[in-house]
């Protein structure tokens, strides 16, 4: 009994520092470095942290820094565009890893909504057809981008995309240069006049090198392919954090955060074996790498053309919804999902109709 006061002192002081440092136990499900169940979403809907990991190339294609520097910065140049996306976004905060940076993401634990993207170039094809005046650039490039969740650490969307350029370009030589003035007089001062057949070869100017440079690059045909393929990466980043943040979290931070990005669209491709008249059932091309669950519910449009009597806009498309579906069964990329609305019975729901999933309250 003499040592109870003792016990009673310990006790009350352990009470105390609770109070004052705000010591609480894990919740069930919760965050174990965050035990008070704090909601980070709060953090997440003010800024989300995109990490852009080093770029893959596949290709062969390269571009040097210099004729002095023959070092390739192909895939730093895309990066740095793709970062300049992101800033545009004021609720995003990007930011370029190296290998040894990507490896200590991926080994550490992040805050909750946090993402990490990479593009891999896998075909690039430039092709130049040159003739009298100039040359004809048709450019297509391929990549994946691979978005990673740190909640998972790991990757859990994958997406192709594609971006092209062509272009025509006015650009004769001296050696195309030049006119018959016994059978035609061009008011054209040519000093070498104009090849009309293309019979001379064009001199070429400068050193031939095996890779363009970043000067000679910058502002080509190739580049704005890349470009184009780089903000088709930059919308499926924004759409698949949206995605993750809304399979996450089960709340509309990720609509507010997101705005037009946080929705993803898909195709009705197939029915079901078990689709009746009654009971229409239909594959769509969106799964669970698009937020989608057993349950949700999915908008259904198709649009329509307008003919107009403005010559600069003589046809408008516009999309107009016909009806909704209702998920039943899920997988990873597609789902099943079956009729439960129909605007109108002679117009219904059929194949190549698009299905959007929409994120935040009230769309599931």
């Amino acid at each position: 009994m003499k040592h109870f006061p003792l016990v009673r002192i310990v006790v009350i002081n352990l009470l105390l520092l609770a109070i004052t440092f705000g010591v609480c136990a894990p919740a069930d499900g919760k965050d174990p470095d965050n035990p008070c169940g704090e909601n980070l979403l709060s953090e997440v809907a003010e800024h989300l942290s995109i990490k852009l990991f080093p770029v893959i190339n596949r290709t062969n294609f390269q571009v040097w820094e210099s004729k002095f520097y023959p070092f390739n910065i192909l895939e730093v140049k895309i990066n740095e565009y793709l970062l300049s996306l992101f800033l545009d976004h004021p609720k995003v905060d990007a930011e370029v890893l190296d290998q040894r940076g990507m490896n200590r993401w991926l080994a550490a634990r992040q805050r909750d909504g946090d993402m990490a993207a990479q593009i891999e170039i896998y075909r690039a094809s430039m092709k130049t057809r040159d003739n009298v005046l100039g040359n004809f650039d048709s450019n297509a490039i391929a990549m994946r981008v691979r978005i990673f969740d740190s909640i998972n650490a790991r990757k859990f969307a994958e997406r192709p995309v594609h971006g092209v350029d062509k272009r025509y370009t006015f650009a004769p030589s001296e050696g195309q240069l030049f006119f018959l003035d016994s059978i035609i007089s061009l008011p054209v001062p040519f000093s070498s006049g104009l090849d009309l057949l293309g019979l001379t070869k064009q001199k070429y100017k400068g050193q031939k090198m095996s890779f363009p440079t970043w000067e000679q690059f910058n502002e080509t045909s190739a580049w704005q392919a890349f470009k184009n393929a780089t903000e088709a990466v930059h919308r499926q980043i924004m759409m698949q954090a949206g995605s993750a943040l809304a399979r996450n979290s089960g709340s509309e931070a990720a609509s507010a955060l997101f705005g037009s990005f946080s929705s993803a669209i898909g195709r009705i491709i197939s029915p079901t074996e078990s689709s009746t008249r009654k009971r229409r059932e239909y594959i769509v091309s969106l799964g669970e790498m698009d937020a989608v669950s057993v349950g949700d519910v999915l908008e259904v449009v198709r649009s329509d053309s307008y003919i107009t009597v403005d010559p600069d806009r003589p046809v408008v498309v516009l999309p107009k919804e016909i009806g909704r579906v209702k998920v039943k069964w899920v997988q990873e990329r597609e789902a099943i999902v079956t009729v439960t609305q129909e605007k109108n019975k002679n117009d219904p729901i059929q194949l190549k109709d698009i299905v959007i999933k929409r994120y935040g309250r009230g769309h599931r």
